[in-house]
């Protein structure tokens, strides 16, 4: 318990750094034409927020569509659950765990199957992350063809496609049970945890995972289904990003686009800060300026899809989970309320008359 403190406390250090060094340097100057910039075109401030919105929406959609429809909750019910887990990962470093945790949590209040909530939180977030790198290895392939490949890009697109690759892998080893035995196997050798690691693993696919993975398999339209939702998640959230620089005066083109976006959602993945904040925005910003845009646009454009993708969930999260909570309590007191029921045969009678 005492390592919490320390913890922290090294994550918000860690976060104060990351701003001063990596974005304060990017924002001098920017002060004095902040309002020049907004007022260059804000009509694109109302389409990088419905952009967003929408892309909260897909992300919805994706889950209702990954539940079974035997224990599917009424989709006002997932909003609040996907809300408070996105709300949750933007608040606390290595947030995407403690959001799953969360997302599990509500959608077994809601009478989902424990395991049937563990693999569509498992199976969702690895169709979205496979949907994610796939759009950014074709934007960033197609727009170093265009207009030519930066050294920001080729990393990047080395990065993307060795991700797309063991994620396809680790699709095909889930759905076959050799490769699943040779899996075992290998974790098995590894040294001290391996046999544990191997055993616990193993018990739980075949308490929790095995029938949801066999009954998703045999369900191509759901799972493709997932995929273009995902797609779609991602694209409204890549389009926020564009309109607002847009409506800071950033004019920039796919390549660029498609280097900051892929930094921002690699940032995500750092368990330094909460959704990479502080470290994505500094790398995002000299990557597009690298790109030819200017500097003071780009930096208020980033911040600017900052605020709408980032900040703007939190209070959408505490909302839906206080909705949540609130719905949870009407419940039990209706239970509790309720009078308890009656056997519909007298027993001491029935009894009697038995004797």
């Amino acid at each position: 318990m005492r390592s919490r403190p320390i913890r922290t406390a090294a994550q918000l250090a860690a976060l104060a750094v990351a701003v001063w060094l990596l974005v304060v340097p990017q924002l001098r100057g920017s002060a004095g034409s902040l309002r020049q910039l907004l007022d260059v075109d804000n009509s694109w401030l109302p389409v990088a927020l419905c952009a967003e919105l929408g892309s909260l929406a897909a992300y919805t959609f994706a889950t209702r569509t990954m539940l079974a429809r035997s224990v599917r909750p009424a989709y006002p019910k997932i909003v609040c659950v996907d809300l408070s887990a996105i709300a949750l990962g933007h608040c606390v470093p290595d947030g995407g765990a403690a959001g799953t945790a969360l997302a599990w949590r509500m959608l077994v209040d809601e009478g989902v199957p424990g395991g049937d909530a563990a693999f569509t939180k498992f199976a969702q977030g690895l169709a979205s992350a496979v949907t994610l790198y796939t759009l950014l290895l074709g934007g960033l392939v197609a727009g170093g063809v265009v207009s030519g490949f930066t050294p920001w890009s080729v990393p990047l697109i080395s990065l993307a496609a060795t991700l797309v690759t063991a994620m396809f892998l680790a699709c095909v080893a889930i759905r076959r049970p050799g490769a699943r035995r040779r899996l075992d196997r290998g974790v098995r050798r590894l040294p001290w945890l391996g046999a544990a690691v191997a055993d616990r693993a193993g018990s739980f696919y075949g308490a929790h995972l095995e029938a949801p993975v066999r009954n998703a398999t045999r369900e191509p339209r759901r799972l493709l289904s997932v995929a273009g939702w995902s797609a779609a998640n991602w694209s409204l959230d890549a389009l926020a990003l564009w309109a607002s620089l847009r409506a800071c005066g950033a004019h920039v083109g796919l390549e660029a686009l498609a280097v900051a976006f892929g930094i921002a959602c690699f940032g995500t993945w750092l368990p330094i800060t909460p959704s990479g904040l502080g470290l994505s925005e500094g790398l995002m910003i000299p990557a597009m300026i690298a790109g030819g845009s200017s500097r003071v646009a780009v930096a208020l454009g980033v911040l600017t899809w900052r605020a709408i993708a980032y900040w703007m969930p939190i209070p959408l999260g505490a909302t839906a989970y206080a909705t949540h909570q609130i719905g949870r309590r009407v419940r039990r007191r209706r239970l509790e309320a309720l009078p308890p029921l009656r056997p519909a045969i007298d027993l001491p009678a029935f009894a009697d008359i038995a004797a």
